[in-house]
């Protein structure tokens, strides 16, 4: 194996933890933020008031992109798996 496969293989990898992780980590911050606006406009300090709206985001993310981020993966995953033989040359 040569230092451009490593760096090719640890690019992709990193690219795709971006592609499956950005959607649910995007919609997390955009929750918070609003709950942490509006915790600080009404002095509402109570940890379950941000917990409970970002565990519901959390599900809703996760069963709308949920299946489109797995076939993603899949195909990434047979996509390493068969570059195995070609890289131990």
């Amino acid at each position: 194996m040569d230092s451009g496969l490593i760096i090719e293989i640890t690019f992709k990898a990193l690219w795709m933890s971006l592609v499956l992780c950005g959607p649910v980590l995007l919609a997390l911050l955009i929750v918070g933020l609003v709950i942490g606006i509006l915790q600080a406009a009404t002095s509402v300090n109570e940890s379950s008031v941000a917990f409970i709206p970002k565990l519901l985001v959390l599900g809703v993310i996760l069963l709308l992109v949920g299946p489109s981020s797995l076939s993603v993966f899949v195909d990434y995953l047979k996509d390493v798996i068969l570059d195995i033989p070609t890289s131990l040359r």
